[in-house]
């Protein structure tokens, strides 16, 4: 039979599924549904749309507006079960989806006709997502338009939600979709709709998009949306920048994406885009972005412009930002240019860049845009990535040395480095417009402080372009810089050597004439170039023959050809340029030579050898010059002669027999006359060798009078005639009081009568000021050989009245006629008189009336006449010296002049920032002297009273060295200065100079007639050429030396077996500076030893016998008593000996130093002066021994005179115990008289202390006269330094020398690594290692104290010799301690003793122990003994009992072990460790050998549990009795967990077993002997691992004693606050770490201990007051903490007595935070309410009342005020609390955020009560309070900030999406949610700010609109709870009740539930009375 057609199949299978579907039940649904899909998957698309449609009939009574009753039963219900399911099976494939819009589309009858697509997704119950993919199928498609309309709204109102469920993670079912599946559904949505009918908005496609590139990755999604963008459907007109724009840049940043929008609009691989398009685009987004649009990416828009291949003009795109109206550069456009400078083609030409380079219409704007880019970092933007000429590269300097390389690597990456940048700026340099220019500066100066290298070769580098003014001064002032001495100037001369060499050369002149001492500087940058040669063709000659000159100096040059060269070259004109340069040179040597006060030469000097270079060749080409030209070469050729220049040299045997032509003169074995007579013969002679005798032109000038015999007599002429007048024109230039101007005088008056034949010296003369007043004779000669004959009294005459109206001016100057007067004398005044005018001024004046300095001053500035400025210095210099001189001045009737003196002298020196010369006063050697002659009492005040003006200067800082004895005067100067005098350091100046200069220098022997010699004063070189020095006790006396010491001078007075020595002022010096330094050596060693040791016992007797005593005057009595006796005693014994030997040694070596020898003062006279004075230094050592003892005591006593103050304050009436003192039994069993009383001292006990003092007084009188005299007469050494204050002036303080031994140590290691293999001896004597070792040395030796310091540092060199693993290591550190202990006694005796004695496991450290016995520190015998001591362990372990246990013996048995398992012990030391590991085993069967091991690990535990033990034993002992027990604290290298975990379980047990036997005074022992041990540890060792260390161990403890041993730790720690600095801090983090890990949650039993410790006194406040509120969160913590242990009491409400008693602790810790804290609670006040339970509302409102200091709480009643007018109701509160993490679980906050801003859905609301209620019913609560609390707070926060941004102000506004949802949850909750939620509101009506003026809106509103008279009564109960309980009530709750109440709005009174019972009714009434009273 033949087959039936195919629609006869498709006929059987339409009517099979109609079957199928009519004979649904519920057996057969899934069995009937897989037959209908695989029919219909079988025979076609056609045959499924028949079943959806089928599906869709059957089932549409459920699809009707209405459905009636019979659309529920089972058949219908069958079908539309189907109809869902297959329906989400299309929805959820966008494939599948299409064949719903083709069965629903293509539908026949009514129900297709008029099918309600929107209804039926939603009776199907379609899913946001699902809904959108078949909406999306639908509009995607050919169907009827009403359906497809209907989709289209489908698709909008839920899009969002739709995009939501899309991007969910993890992918929710429904939206679970594949790469092509969702590619079909964006094309659907975006490209296969109408292309100019989008169906979404630019918003939605945005959305979708982002979704789509989240899901599947961007990656992925790239290629599938350039075809989609290709196609995009978009609004008509929609340009392509308008398109990027509203994808926005996260969108746009895949280029390949941006290519298919290209596409969309035109532009391709056949039409790509064009300059003009290109240019459109940048500059639109460009203004866009400038208004402030945010824009595409614009790097991945390049890119995808850029991929089309076609050369397009990016300089265009680049210039097209060229606007005139552009100003202010904006970050968009910034990154739009970045963008284009980066993406666009590299290898474009030309490249982007380039567009910069040109001109800009508005050049501000191109500037402004430069230097933004150039101010970005380098890995931002960087001109040297993009193509462009560089200014310097390595390649530039390839030939250079490698630092230049180097310098030039550095430069080249600079982003300035790029020439046409650098053309631009020059460019614009020159513009007429000021503000371009600056704009220039300003980039230039940012420039230079990055590389001002680059900014200097880039200036000179631009091409073509003019020198404006900007270019030339920048250039001008970098070229100064980098010829200053810049560290790269290297580079850059040679980058400017290769630009333009005769720029540099150039740059070179004119650094040379403006400074030709500069030359130095050019030679060496020349040098480094290699340019010298160059350099000396530089013109003018005088530039390069300076040059020449210093180069030959150097040996760089060869002068003499180099001269000939250029004589070859340019003939006379160099020659003529050569005397030139002679001249300069002659004429500054001059000036130099001349000025006084000298002055710097302005020139590089000429050396003679230079200068005979430069002559000879003068000499040899003078025939090339011209007469005039010869005859300056001559007088150069003079100069250089007469200037000391000369280049005339003479044979030794001239020379010689010329020194003893001048010999003989001079010895007076010839005469003057006699050597003239020979001169005139040696002149006359014709042997040449006579004339090189009679010629000697050096030695003419020994002598004046030889010099003006010589003239007088003529025997010289022509040139060395001339030499000799300008030798002493120059001499009478000087000034008057000079060596000089007398060498001149004597000359002078030798030719007197011959000065008229010489006019021009005549009138030299006369203009010489100060000659008139020295020989006004001699000036009237050479007036007379001016002038015709006539009388020249007439000009004396003159003179005398001129002085006379100068006096009278002076005398009658005041303040009222200044000015006046100042006109009179410039009048009056002659330079010529100015040394008379300052000598009188000076002498007369300025030296008695100091009040009238600043007007002289001002009349001295007025008349601005500098040298008479100069000669007023010079005659303050000689006052000065004559009153330091003056014994006057010690009476004390010249002291005041002195002191004024040195008040002008600072005035008119330093006070002007000029200086005193050390030439001629020098203030330390000034201070010296004085104390060596007896006259520092006019030293000090001159010193004092000249450096007080410094503080006027801003050059001269305030002296450091000025601590002398005489304080009062540098007190005074220290105030003026502004100076703490205890901050200035002594200096050591005094101590330290040689012995030599105690003597003084005798005074010089000068012959009778010394007036008649031509040079005055003391013939010494050093006075010769400047006589201002000033000197004291230049005339010494007895008397001079008599403060020294009076009570010596005494004894040798009246010492008659003296005679005549004791007479003698010099004899008496040297014994009083024998006797000085004796005691200096000793001083300091003996009372420091002596106090030590006398403090200690003082301390420990009377602090035991004075415990009971309150009295502290009885206590610092007694100890004062005890502790002088005691030193003086100890100091007299230590000191006698060594004393007395010192003294004759010191005696011997000062009497030969004066001059007396071993035949003038023998030796019976040197044991006299010992025996005479040992007692009085004695007893000066004894005295200062006794008064600091009583300081030590005082200091060691301190804490304890507190302790008796502070109970007699307290008014206790306790008897007192000194806390110090450990109680003792051993007391109560002394008999009666000894015992201690509880009533104090007993007078019989007091007088063992009161005869302390008494035998110190018999020994006081019991002295003989000659040493009693030391304490009635004046102090000893009363005018030096106190000796202790001396010897300790350059001492290092402990701290000091500990923290430059660290450094040193350091040092040493660091170079001893370096020489692993070396050994000491190998070494070289002047190694790293010697020096630094012998540094160490001279440490400890300069150690302010020599115990402690010392013996500190041997410790640590112990330390340090059992660390190191070096060889060369151990031997160093052994000779350190080697050299330590020879040095200082205690460190032998305490090191040596420790290495020998010690019980410690690093002395079986074999290397070191070798190396100590090697070098014999160790003795080898002693060291035999211990081993032989050691060993006794194997007699004591095996003996029958054992005499002591292995654990005594630990370490040895240890070593023993360690020997064994290393193979290196003996038969012997086997048998032994065997033997006590038989002891070790039981009887019983030997166990396993894990067994053994664990055993031997608990037993090990045991061992060091045991240790430890003893150890932390000790340290309680030592605390308890020592007064310095940090003094005993050694850093534990090891310091183990288990060490503090014994410390604290052996302390607290200790607490528990006193506490539980009542012994309460031994209970905090041990504790707080733990705590101080901590805080030792942390003060000198601590670091963070000892912290976290500690903490452990408190958490691992038990934890209900630990209330001691915290509160103890934290007392402890603010002790050493101010030590700890920064780290005290985080102590307490850490102690609040500790504090959270013990929170009463975990420790119950722990929780008042607890609660006691978070809140003490130490701990809250601080962390409350830290900086920055760094302690607040962790406070915060622990007040949660302790609020979630309370919760569970309070919800119960019947809490039973503990819980009670914790509650009103926690209640009084509220109101301490708000009484002192209350910003703390105001700005936490969310998370603290949120954790205390709704019942407990007084907890809330103490929380709630709080509110910032700076606020003041307006009057709740707001009498005749708005509620919206109060100002501060207007600032948003800071709120530190963390609100929205509750809001975290199911993305409630972001469905929040998109409802707050109004893109919310309607089934938000709903869905939003039911999150609010708790899952489940184990809970005791149907509310997610915290949600509550949470979701209020988010919405009324956000709802503010919105309104604040909208308008500027929190202005409640009904309609806001926040009030509507907080509005919709208060209609549809149930009561209690309603409480809740109220509640929740209640928690923000706190002081006046935005929140509470929201929230009190918020809840008035709800009362006026919620018509429930149910929820009006709950609102009124909620807020009524908050005023039934005790004060204080919130502010804000207090204002909304009031309003409430009293405003008729709310009809408040009229309402039902208010009268639905008599007590309701008065309760209200009552409240609100109580209210309004309030």
């Amino acid at each position: 039979m033949d087959n039936p057609p195919a629609t006869n199949i498709h006929t059987i299978v339409k009517a099979q599924i109609v079957f199928l579907l009519s004979t649904l039940t519920e057996e057969n649904f899934e069995r009937n549904q897989m037959e209908i899909r695989s029919l219909s998957d079988q025979h076609g698309i056609d045959t499924y749309l028949h079943f959806i449609r089928r599906l869709i009939v059957h089932s549409q009574p459920r699809l009707l507006p209405t459905p009636p009753a019979s659309a529920f039963d089972a058949s219908t219900s069958l079908t539309f079960r189907l109809l869902v399911q297959e329906t989400q099976r299309l929805a959820r494939d966008p494939f599948l989806a299409d064949r719903f819009r083709d069965g629903v589309g293509g539908g026949e009858g009514d129900s297709f006709r008029h099918f309600d697509f929107a209804r039926f997704v939603d009776r199907i119950g379609l899913r946001p997502l699902e809904r959108l993919v078949l909406a999306a199928a639908i509009v995607s498609g050919q169907t009827r338009k009403e359906l497809s309309n209907q989709a289209v709204g489908v698709i909008r109102a839920e899009f969002d939600n739709a995009v939501l469920e899309l991007c969910q993670k993890p992918p929710l079912e429904h939206a679970d979709f594949s790469l092509s599946q969702l590619t079909k559904l964006l094309s659907n949505l975006l490209s296969d709709v109408p292309p100019e009918a989008p169906i979404l908005d630019s918003t939605q496609r945005q959305a979708l998009i982002v979704a789509a590139q989240t899901k599947m990755g961007k990656e992925a999604m790239g290629p599938i949306l350039h075809r989609i963008l290709a196609k995009l459907s978009l609004p008509p007109n929609t340009s392509l920048v308008e398109v990027l724009i509203q994808l926005g840049p996260d969108v746009t940043s895949d280029s390949e994406l941006v290519r298919g929008l290209l596409e969309r609009f035109g532009i391709t691989e056949t039409n790509p885009p064009r300059d003009a398009q290109v240019i459109e685009i940048i500059s639109t987004l460009s203004r866009l972005a400038a208004e402030g649009t945010i824009i595409c990416d614009v790097g991945a828009l390049v890119c995808a412009l850029v991929s089309y291949n076609v050369p397009l003009n990016w300089p265009s795109v680049i210039k097209s930002f060229d606007w005139a109206d552009r100003h202010g550069v904006d970050t968009a456009t910034l990154k739009m240019l970045i963008a284009i400078l980066l993406f666009s083609p590299r290898d474009a030409e030309p490249h982007a860049v380039t567009g910069f380079w040109e001109s800009w219409s508005n050049p501000m704007y191109q500037l402004r845009l430069l230097d933004a880019l150039l101010s970005l970092p380098a890995d931002t933007f960087n001109f040297v990535q993009l193509p462009g000429r560089r200014i310097v590269t390595v390649d530039d300097v390839s030939i250079a040395s490698p630092t230049i390389k180097s310098l030039a690597a550095n430069v080249q990456g600079q982003t300035w480095n790029s020439l046409e940048l650098f053309q631009v700026l020059v460019r614009l340099a020159g513009s007429e417009s000021m503000e371009i220019r600056h704009c220039v500066r300003e980039m230039l100066d940012k420039a230079i402080k990055i590389s001002a290298e680059i900014v200097h070769m880039g200036l000179l580098q631009v091409p073509d372009l003019p020198w404006n003014e900007i270019r030339s001064e920048y250039s001008r002032k970098l070229l100064a810089m980098f010829l200053a001495g810049h560290p790269n100037h290297q580079l850059v001369f040679m980058r400017i050597w290769q630009i333009d060499p005769s720029y540099l050369t150039t740059a070179f002149r004119d650094f040379y004439e403006e400074n030709p001492l500069n030359i130095t500087r050019i030679l060496d940058v020349a040098q480094d170039l290699k340019i010298l040669d160059a350099l000396l063709e530089v013109q003018p000659f005088t530039f390069a023959l300076d040059v020449a000159a210093l180069a030959s100096r150097r040996e760089y040059l060869n002068l003499d050809k180099w001269l000939a060269d250029n004589v070859a070259t340019y003939g006379a004109e160099f020659l003529r340029a050569v005397i030139h340069f002679l001249e300069q040179k002659m004429e500054s040597e001059k000036a130099t030579r001349l000025s006084d006060p000298a002055i710097e030469s302005r020139t590089m000097s000429l050396n003679p050898t230079t200068i005979t270079i430069i002559l000879r060749v003068l000499r040899n080409n003078s025939s090339l010059l011209d007469p005039n030209d010869v005859e300056a070469c001559i007088e150069v050729r003079n100069t250089c002669l007469q200037s000391g220049l000369t280049v005339v040299t003479y044979s030794n045997e001239i020379e010689s027999e010329v020194d003893g032509i001048y010999k003989q003169m001079y010895d007076e074995n010839t005469t003057i006359d006699e050597v003239i007579a020979m001169l005139e013969r040696y002149k006359q002679s014709n042997n040449p060798r006579d004339h090189e005798s009679y010629y000697p032109a050096r030695e003419l000038a020994m002598t004046g009078y030889l010099f003006g015999s010589l003239i007088r007599h003529s025997l010289i002429e022509y040139i060395p005639l001339g030499i000799a007048m300008r030798y002493i024109l120059d001499a009478l230039n000087c000034p008057p009081d000079t060596n000089l101007f007398k060498f001149g005088i004597q000359a002078l008056s030798r030719f007197e009568y011959r000065l008229a034949e010489w006019r021009p010296l005549c009138e030299a003369l006369i203009r010489i000021p100060h000659l008139l007043e020295a020989r006004p004779d001699l000036v009237a000669t050479i007036q007379r050989a001016l002038n015709a004959p006539g009388a020249p009294g007439d000009n004396i005459h003159d003179t005398h009245l001129l002085s006379d109206r100068i006096l009278f001016i002076v005398n009658n100057l005041a303040p009222n006629n200044f000015d006046s007067k100042v006109k009179e004398m410039r009048e009056q005044f002659v330079d010529q008189y100015s040394r008379w005018f300052a000598n009188y001024l000076v002498d007369q004046r300025i030296s008695t009336e100091p009040n009238n300095h600043p007007l002289y001053l001002r009349f001295l500035d007025a008349l601005d006449r500098q040298p008479l400025f100069k000669l007023i210095l010079q005659e303050t210099f000689v006052k000065a010296a004559a009153l330091l001189n003056s014994d006057r001045s010690i009476s004390g009737s010249d002291r005041n002049a002195l002191k004024n003196v040195g008040t002008w002298l600072g005035t008119i020196t330093l006070a002007r920032d000029q200086p005193i010369k050390h030439k001629n006063l020098s203030f330390k050697d000034l201070l010296i002297e004085g104390y060596d002659s007896g006259r520092l009492i006019v030293a000090i005040p001159f010193v004092c009273k000249t450096l007080e003006p410094c503080v006027k200067s801003k050059v001269f800082k305030p002296p450091t060295q000025l601590k002398l004895n005489l304080k009062f005067d540098i007190e005074i100067l220290c105030k003026s200065l502004e100076l703490d005098l205890d901050t200035v350091e002594p200096t050591t100046i005094l101590r330290n100079r040689p012995l030599e200069s105690l003597t003084g220098l005798p005074l010089p022997e000068y012959p009778e007639d010394i007036g008649l010699l031509p040079i005055g004063g003391e013939p010494s070189a050093g006075q010769v050429g400047d006589s201002q020095v000033l000197v004291l006790g230049a005339q010494t006396s007895p008397e001079a030396h008599r403060p020294l010491g009076v009570h010596i001078e005494a004894i040798l007075t009246t010492c008659n077996q003296l005679a005549p020595l004791n007479v003698n002022p010099t004899f008496k010096r040297a014994v009083q500076h024998a006797v000085d330094r004796a005691v200096r050596e000793i001083i300091l060693p003996v009372v420091e030893r002596s106090v030590t040791i006398a403090g200690i016992s003082t301390k420990e007797l009377v602090a035991k016998d004075f415990a009971t005593e309150p009295n502290e005057e009885k206590l610092r009595r007694a100890g004062h008593l005890m502790a002088q006796k005691l030193a003086g005693s100890l100091a007299l014994v230590t000191c006698k000996e060594p004393l007395k030997s010192n003294l004759a040694t010191h005696l011997r070596q000062y009497l030969i130093e004066h001059g007396f020898n071993e035949q003038i003062v023998s030796e019976q006279v040197v044991s006299l002066l010992v025996q005479d004075n040992l007692d009085i230094a004695c007893s000066a050592i004894e005295k200062a021994a006794m008064e600091r003892a009583i300081t030590d005591v005082d200091e060691g006593f301190a804490s304890s005179y507190d302790v008796r103050r502070r109970h007699r304050e307290l008014r206790s009436t306790q008897a007192f115990w000194d806390p110090s003192v450990p109680h003792s039994n051993f007391t109560a069993s002394l008999p009666d008289p000894l015992r201690i009383k509880p009533t104090g001292v007993q007078s019989h006990q007091a007088l063992v202390y009161e005869d302390f003092g008494a035998d110190l007084k018999r020994r006081t009188d019991s002295r003989p006269a000659s040493v009693t005299s030391i304490h009635t007469s004046a102090a000893p050494y009363s005018q030096s330094p106190s000796m202790e204050h001396e010897f300790n002036q350059n001492l290092h303080n402990h701290q000091e020398a500990m923290d430059r031994f660290a450094i040193l140590t350091r040092d040493l290691e660091a170079v001893m690594l370096q020489y692993p293999n070396q050994s000491l001896a190998s070494l070289a004597a002047n190694h790293d290692i010697h020096h630094l070792v012998r540094q160490i040395m001279l440490l400890a030796d300069e150690a302010a104290d020599r115990e402690r310091t010392p013996l500190m540092m041997s410790q640590k060199i112990v330390q340090l010799l059992y660390k190191t693993n070096s060889p060369l290591g151990r031997e160093v550190y052994v000779a350190l301690l080697d050299q330590l202990c020879r040095s200082f006694e205690d460190v032998a005796k305490e090191a040596i003793t420790w290495l020998l004695y010690a019980e410690d496991e690093r002395k079986f450290n074999v290397p070191v122990t070798v190396t100590l016995l090697r070098s014999g520190l160790v003795n080898t015998t002693l060291q035999d003994q211990q081993l032989a001591k050691l060993l006794l362990m194997t007699l004591c372990l095996s003996s029958e009992p054992p005499v002591a246990t292995q654990g005594q013996f630990a370490y040895s048995i240890e070593i023993l072990n360690q020997l064994s398992l290393a193979g290196k012990a003996n038969d012997e030391v086997n048998r032994l460790i065997d033997d006590l590991r038989g002891i070790r085993r039981t009887p019983v069967t030997a166990p396993s050998d894990s067994a053994f091991a664990i055993s031997s690990q608990a037993k090990a535990d045991e061992q060091m549990r045991e240790k430890l033990f003893i150890w932390f034993q000790q340290w309680i002992t030592i605390f308890q009795r020592s007064h310095s027990p940090e003094k005993r604290i050694l850093k534990v290298e090891d310091a183990s967990s288990f060490f503090f975990r014994v410390c604290t379980e052996t302390s607290v047990d200790s607490y528990n077993k006193c506490v539980a036997t009542g012994d309460y005074d031994y209970a905090f022992q041990a504790v707080d002997a733990m705590s101080r041990l901590i805080v030792y540890i942390i003060k000198y060792h601590g670091d963070a691992s000892v912290s976290t260390m500690i903490k452990r161990r408190f958490i691992t403890s038990r934890k209900s004693s630990l209330l001691p041993v915290f509160s103890s730790l934290v007392n402890d720690l603010h002790s050493i606050e101010s030590h700890l600095g920064p780290v005290y801090f985080q102590l307490l983090i850490v102690i609040s770490d500790t504090y959270s890990s013990l929170q009463p949650i975990y420790f119950p039993g722990f929780a008042f201990s607890w609660m006691c410790l978070i809140s003490h006194r130490l701990f809250m406040p601080k962390l409350l007051m830290s900086e920055n509120r760094e302690g607040w969160d962790a406070f915060h913590k622990l007040l949660l903490s302790l609020f979630n242990f309370l919760a569970p009491f309070l919800k119960d409400g019947d809490l039973q007595v503990a819980a009670r008693d914790l509650y009103r602790g926690a209640l009084r810790l509220l109101l301490v935070l708000l009484h002192d804290f209350p910003e703390f609670l105001s700005e936490y006040y969310f998370t603290l309410c949120d954790a205390i339970p709704p019942r407990c509302i007084q907890f809330r409102n103490i929380i709630l009342s709080a509110f910032p200091p700076a606020i003041i709480l307006p009057d709740p009643h707001l009498r005749n005020i708005k509620f919206d007018a109060i100002p501060e109701m207007g600032p948003i509160p800071p709120i530190l609390s963390d609100f929205t993490s509750g809001l975290k679980s199911g993305d409630l906050r972001g469905y929040l955020d998109q409802y707050l801003l109004n893109r919310g859905t309607p089934s938000f609301l709903p869905s939003l009560k039911d999150r609010l209620r708790l899952k489940g019913d184990d809970s005791s609560e149907s509310y997610n309070l915290s949600l509550i609390n949470s979701l209020v707070m988010y919405i009324g926060v956000s709802s503010v900030a919105q309104a604040k941004a909208r308008s500027g102000s929190s202005l409640f506004t009904p309609s806001d999406p926040g009030v509507v949802a907080l509005q919709y949850l208060a209609i549809n909750l149930d009561i209690e949610g309603q409480h809740h939620l109220l509640s929740s509101m209640i928690l923000h009506l706190r002081y006046p700010n935005a929140h509470t003026h929201w929230f009190s809106s918020l809840i008035l509103h709800l009362f006026l609109e919620v018509n429930d008279d149910r929820f009006r009564e709950v609102l009124t109960k909620v807020l009524l709870e908050r005023f039934i309980v005790h004060r204080p009530h919130p502010w804000g709750a207090l204002v909304t009740f009031i309003e409430l109440l009293r405003n008729p709005k709310y009809d408040f009174w009229s309402k039902e539930f208010i009268r639905i019972g008599p007590e309701v009714t008065l309760l209200l009434e009552s409240v609100a009375r109580s209210i309004f009273q309030q």
